[in-house]
């Protein structure tokens, strides 16, 4: 659980990062670039201890969809959506997790930890505070709940392949999940985007936080966070990093928040955190 909570706060940060420190960046490059420069950094790990890699197929798939696809729609949702409202509309990530869980797993959740799910979504859309236009809100959600749902499949793909090869040392084979990614999102990249773009000394520092820390180091820290807990708690935490990315967008990034909306929603975190301790 540590390790899920650790990355919750790192990527709380996140979400104001992209919003503003890549305005105006085309969303496919960002894609693209956060999963090159973490496979960059992943790689040099792996060649670091060849012995310990073994190339499989299915870390790469598992990569394409946690990391490539949920970014393609992920980033793109920044055009149309408040940085806060885009950590909200995360919401719905544990009915993934727990839907993903019971497909591929032939698992079913306990009633607490149903309970303690339904508390958690509640909790964020208290904490919502909406302030765009219709047609923005609806397309900001769906590009969101794309990223959502590759998000949770993935994350439960992981556990599995985790469990079926406990000999197999996640460190040096996890460029495979972002060697997976980068061709996903390069194939967005170089056949959907026409812009020439000229990146600031600003964006650069940005891209790097994002492909090392949060997305690299984030991501391996989360996966292993979840190959720790059971699927129930796993869920919960898909959306611990809400009331944090809410409260850094209104103290960092100026953004407006409803306050009187904002306290409710984390006492239901906090009944969502009791049932499953």
């Amino acid at each position: 659980m540590a390790y899920l909570l650790a990355i919750s706060v790192l990527w709380s940060f996140s979400f104001g990062i992209i919003k503003y420190g890549l305005s105006g960046i085309d969303s496919s490059f960002i894609s693209f670039a956060r999963n090159i420069i973490a496979l960059t950094f992943f790689t040099s790990i792996t060649f670091y201890n060849i012995k310990k890699f073994s190339f499989d197929l299915k870390l790469v798939g598992i990569g394409a969809l946690q990391f490539g696809l949920m970014y393609i729609f992920y980033i793109e949702s920044y055009k149309y959506l408040p940085a806060y409202l885009i950590a909200t509309f995360t919401i719905t990530t544990p009915i993934y997790v727990a839907l993903a869980s019971q497909y591929l797993n032939s698992k079913s959740f306990t009633r607490n930890g149903f309970y303690a799910i339904l508390m958690v979504l509640v909790g964020s859309y208290l904490m919502r505070y909406n302030s765009l236009t219709l047609e923005n809100y609806m397309l900001g959600f769906l590009l969101i709940q794309c990223a959502n749902i590759f998000f949770a499949t993935g994350q439960i793909l992981f556990k599995k392949w985790n469990e079926e090869n406990k000999d197999n040392d996640i460190i040096h084979n996890f460029s495979q999940l972002f060697f997976g990614a980068t061709l996903i999102t390069s194939i967005f990249y170089f056949l959907g985007s026409s812009k020439s773009m000229i990146l600031t000394q600003s964006n650069l520092y940005a891209l790097l936080f994002l492909g090392i820390v949060s997305s690299g180091i984030g991501f391996l820290m989360w996966n292993i966070g979840a190959t720790k807990v059971s699927a129930e708690k796993l869920a919960i935490m898909n959306n611990a990093v809400i009331p944090i990315a809410i409260f850094n967008s209104y103290l960092i990034f100026g953004e407006a928040i409803n306050i009187i909306l904002f306290l409710p929603g984390l006492i239901f975190f906090y009944l969502a955190f009791k049932l499953i301790s």
